[in-house]
């Protein structure tokens, strides 16, 4: 049976996990309802002319509003503001919190980069993704040889991306494609170790709050035990004993507050390429 102490330990644990998720709470409720559009001379506001099928900044706009929506829905699940408890869904939650932190990391992988060619080449590729996407649903829908209008259509599209893909001199000799795995972009904003074992991850990390949140969803038995709390409800009779398996406030805390901050780094670095130019000069000035 769990002793004094552990009830102790674990209180304790709980306190922490719900000051994190408040903490995250309150960084939440400062970062801007929507994002501005570029100033007239900024990086962004240039860039839109070789992105011009979806503009860059449309383009972050729209999976930032992903990724709010659905940490939207994560507060206001998780927090019982009548009882002043916390709530934890294992599924449902680590669903949002997935989705929450696929979108703000490519959100914040299509700006991250200080050189120009990237970013355009970001933003041509999850077109290109957008497009092929499309054709897909269309030939589920209707079969491929109902989809030849969807499939002239993309194939436009296709055409025109090249075109502006050409604008840009160091893209011209690039093959566009679509952008790489989640697993890739999640990489790309994410922070290693430090210390003895440089190779891995902060769990912390965009890539492993992703790893973390498809485990749960995808039911992996072994690391969803490993994430979550266990408490034994009563004492062994025959070896055995009843237990039971909750979500860890501790992890979930953690997994929202990256979220959070990937948002907010996200909404720094757009405000410059969208106040400056490739000098660095405020435009807004």
């Amino acid at each position: 049976m769990i002793g004094k102490h552990d009830r102790q330990e674990s209180d304790e644990q709980m306190r922490v996990a719900v000051r994190a998720v408040q903490s995250a709470r309150a960084l939440y409720g400062h970062l801007a309802d929507h994002l501005p559009a570029p100033l007239a001379g900024s990086m962004l506001d240039m860039e839109r002319a070789h992105t011009a099928r979806e503009p860059m900044d449309a383009l972050v706009m729209a999976h930032r509003a992903r990724a709010r929506e659905n940490l939207d829905r994560v507060f206001e699940m998780m927090i019982d503001n009548d009882n002043g408890r916390l709530l934890a869904y294992p599924f449902s939650l680590y669903a949002l919190i997935r989705a929450a932190v696929e979108a703000a990391a490519t959100s914040l992988w299509l700006v991250k980069s200080s050189k120009k060619k990237d970013r355009v080449l970001r933003s041509l590729q999850l077109s290109y993704r957008n497009a092929q996407e499309a054709l897909r649903f269309a030939e589920l829908m209707k079969g491929k040889g109902g989809a030849t209008p969807a499939r002239q259509g993309a194939a436009k599209t296709l055409d025109r991306l090249n075109q502006l893909k050409d604008t840009v001199g160091p893209l011209r000799q690039i093959k566009l494609g679509p952008p790489p795995r989640y697993t890739a972009i999640l990489m790309a904003v994410s922070t290693k170790r430090y210390g003895s074992n440089p190779a891995g991850y902060e769990i912390s990390s965009p890539l492993m709050v992703w790893s973390v949140s498809s485990a749960f969803l995808h039911g992996s038995e072994q690391v969803m035990r490993a994430l979550s709390d266990v408490r034994q409800m009563d004492d062994f009779t025959d070896g055995v004993a009843s237990f039971e398996i909750t979500p860890s406030i501790q992890m979930l805390a953690v997994s929202i507050r990256t979220c959070v901050e990937l948002i907010d780094e996200l909404d720094e670095r757009y405000v410059y390429l969208a106040t400056h130019d490739y000098a660095g000069h405020d435009v807004s000035i």
